[in-house]
């Protein structure tokens, strides 16, 4: 996130809380040397691990092998149960009865 997508939002919040008087002094001063304001820094840095957290969190990262595993149990699939079979027919009645087209 680039401080031009963070500076053209209008919708803001306010946000409260202490830190360690050494952090807030290092953020002041990387602030400074990057010619920020300490809420334009601290804006970006808690955008940045948030998006960084989030992305971890949203991947499953798996070795080739079990990728491997995984594309072949997919592919291949197994045989449909009794249940599907009999969900799939109710569906096409139901959905031959419909008018309307909403299936």
């Amino acid at each position: 996130m680039t401080m031009a997508s963070i500076s053209n939002d209008t919708n803001y919040a306010r946000l409260s809380c202490r830190v360690d008087a050494r952090i807030k002094q290092r953020a002041e001063e990387a602030a400074a040397l990057l010619g920020q304001s300490i809420t334009d820094f601290t804006e970006l840095a808690i955008a940045e691990k948030a998006n960084s957290v989030l992305a971890q969190h949203s991947m499953i990262a798996l070795s080739e092998r079990d990728f491997d595993r995984f594309v072949a149990s997919i592919e291949v699939g197994a045989a449909p149960t009794a249940a599907l079979q009999q969900a799939v027919e109710r569906y096409k009645v139901d959905a031959a009865d419909d008018s309307r087209g909403s299936w």
